[in-house]
């Protein structure tokens, strides 16, 4: 995996040499972690070019814009997603609408808000924006636990929000597994405070499994 910096933000990029299409990853609440890493080996082995900010390095002022840009679908975190975007359609020699942007947990939200202007969209166990942060946005798809209390009804959520702009996601409900079904870490200290509001430890890997199959296939027929 290659390091580099884009705007002032680290990335980690896997490029394959024959390589289409492209992928944006947006971490979780917990920051750029080696299950991420994997999400990024797992689209390159698909044949994705791919490349995975760390929108929180930088201390409480790098948070604070994206936890504002996920909200809004502005400023300066966005701005620097939309430049990797940039990067890595030149560094792979592809078209920017060729690629595609996918966030879990906190990244769910963000990928949504800077949906705008990528091929299509993947967004997992995140809250929805308001409808306006998501003009503009292509295709979505959507993947939510049953057993995460928080994010209940968040799939009803996308597809209320985005239907006024003319889009219908793909809205997949998992009813056994909880928040981070998608993701293999194991963050011990959240899933203690989280129990009762996210199990994240109901896993199943099966349901991951299929998640990602379908992730996979909208991605391959959108890009």
């Amino acid at each position: 995996m290659r390091g580099a910096v884009v705007e002032g933000m680290p990335i980690q990029s896997l490029i394959p040499p024959d390589a289409a299409c492209g992928m944006v990853v947006i971490h979780e609440i917990f920051g750029r972690t080696p299950e991420i890493d994997r999400v990024v080996e797992r689209f390159a082995a698909a044949g994705y070019a791919v490349a995975a900010p760390q929108l929180f390095r930088g201390g409480l002022g790098c948070i604070r814009a994206a936890m504002m840009g996920a909200a809004t679908g502005r400023g300066p975190a966005i701005e620097k997603v939309r430049a990797v975007r940039r990067w890595l359609a030149g560094q792979a020699g592809i078209e920017e609408r060729r690629i595609g942007i996918i966030g879990f947990c906190f990244g769910g939200n963000f990928a949504l808000a800077a949906g705008p202007g990528f091929g299509a969209v993947s967004t997992n166990y995140g809250h929805v924006p308001a409808t306006e942060v998501m003009r503009g946005i292509g295709p979505v798809i959507g993947c939510y636990a049953g057993r995460d209390r928080l994010l209940g009804g968040a799939g009803a959520k996308l597809s209320a929000r985005l239907a006024p702009l003319g889009v219908t996601p793909v809205v997949l409900d998992y009813p056994t597994v909880g928040h981070s079904f998608l993701t293999d870490g194991k963050h011990h200290v959240a899933a203690v405070l989280t129990r009762f509001l996210l199990h994240t430890e109901a896993v199943d890997s099966a349901v991951r499994d299929d998640a990602w199959e379908k992730i996979l296939s909208f991605f391959a027929q959108q890009l």
